[in-house]
């Protein structure tokens, strides 16, 4: 065809190793890594509306958290009220969290990704696809430390703080479904994600009260956030040396959740628009 667009999604893995294979330009893009944490929706209910948290009829609380410190910061994403945590693996031999929340959001458990923020300057060497790859060796490390089958390690925050291993869960239980393993997540994750993860807990527990109680419950890992990768396209949309093929949203590295996908298709179908102009024939 004369143009068409890639828009695919930020875990095409395989499509990222055929474009680079076929020297298409590619490059390193910031992204994040960390854990699902859960805390009872009441705990999240009660820090958010407090005394009107029972009894008036508002909906379930949701939270957006944000801590930064120098070139990082470490934030809430994809917060799930009344949610649960899901299995979202897209290789054999990798764990990978996300959530999701159901129409009524009458889940016992809030849940959101606490993420750390990775940069292209965290890996040597040039290769593009850096990030993709790191993503994958912890995917393989938290499916080892899940003991196989796609579970999932899991660690009190209280645990981790104090450097050992959970033994029972406290108030919070988890609710990924493919079942879960008492795990050191610092076997799981690099140490920076971790020493942020610890930082901004108690300023988190300061934005919204009982987030930093020693039962919230992190499971390993989350790591597709956003694209690791960009497929670098000039002025004119183009992918340079493709002439007609125009990246677009998420998987190409120019978004960062579904509102800036959908803008980023909005600026790529007014490109096309402008190369063909019917209306001026």
């Amino acid at each position: 065809c004369q143009t068409a667009v890639l828009a695919v999604g930020h875990s095409a893995r395989d499509l990222f190793e055929a474009l680079a294979g076929q020297g298409f330009v590619l490059e390193r893009k910031a992204f994040s890594v960390g854990v699902r944490a859960e805390h009872l929706q009441q705990t999240v209910d009660q820090g958010r509306y407090g005394r009107y948290a029972q009894g008036y009829g508002l909906p379930p609380a949701e939270y957006s958290l944000s801590w930064r410190k120098g070139n990082r910061a470490c934030y809430s994403f994809c917060m799930c009220p009344g949610g649960q945590v899901v299995a979202a693996a897209s290789q054999r031999g990798g764990v990978v969290t996300n959530g999701m929340s159901f129409h009524a959001r009458d889940g016992r458990n809030a849940n959101a990704a606490l993420a750390v923020s990775v940069l292209p300057e965290d890996f040597e060497g040039a290769d593009p696809l850096a990030g993709m790859w790191f993503q994958q060796r912890l995917e393989q490390k938290a499916f080892a430390l899940g003991g196989g089958g796609y579970a999932a390690p899991v660690q009190r925050y209280g645990d981790l703080k104090e450097g050992r291993v959970s033994r029972a869960f406290g108030a919070v239980k988890p609710t990924y479904p493919r079942g879960t393993a008492f795990a050191d997540l610092r076997q799981a994750l690099p140490a920076f994600v971790i020493d942020y993860l610890l930082e901004a807990m108690p300023g988190f527990g300061k934005q919204l009260p009982g987030f930093d109680g020693a039962d919230a419950l992190f499971t390993g890992v989350e790591t597709r956030t956003s694209s690791p990768v960009r497929i670098v396209r000039g002025p004119d949309f183009f992918a340079p040396g493709w002439q007609g093929l125009i990246p677009c949203g998420e998987g190409a590295g120019y978004a960062g959740g579904i509102m800036s996908a959908a803008v980023d298709g909005m600026r790529a179908a007014e490109r096309i628009m402008e190369i063909y102009r019917p209306w001026e024939d």
